[in-house]
């Protein structure tokens, strides 16, 4: 009669290695994940604080009718404070009441061995009400 203990013993061996090898691939995984979210979140909350910054900009351009190079002003200003890239590119314009700026540009997203071109585009538009 076989020994059951041995037999269990060398087929249990090889599994051990496995349980490893998943275990450091679930690690890495993580890893990266954890490395994706601090860089793109940082560039991701600016974009949005851009975002929420224009729209009170237009807002208040449209409501007491301040004129565009005005407003285009304010916007870079804001651009500069979020630090968006220098070759941002600000449009305005108005139709009657309704004022619209679209804000664009790229933002680079660096990784150890490739940099993301991120290509940004912020429309805004405010009927001055």
């Amino acid at each position: 009669m076989p020994d059951l203990r041995k037999t269990v013993l060398r087929k249990g061996a090889p599994e051990l290695g496995a349980s490893r090898f998943s275990f450091l691939l679930l690690l890495a995984f993580t890893a990266a994940s954890v490395y994706l979210v601090a860089v793109f979140v940082p560039a991701y909350m600016s974009n949005q604080r851009m975002q929420e910054a224009a729209e009170l900009i237009v807002h208040r351009a449209a409501t007491q009718n301040l004129s565009e190079s005005d407003t285009r002003a304010q916007l870079h200003e804001k651009a500069r404070e979020f630090g968006l890239p220098e070759d941002h590119n600000v449009d305005i314009w108005r139709e009657g009441k309704t004022m619209t700026a679209r804000v664009t540009y790229t933002r680079l997203v660096s990784f150890p061995f490739y940099t993301y071109k991120w290509p940004v585009e912020i429309r805004v538009k405010d009927l001055g009400f």
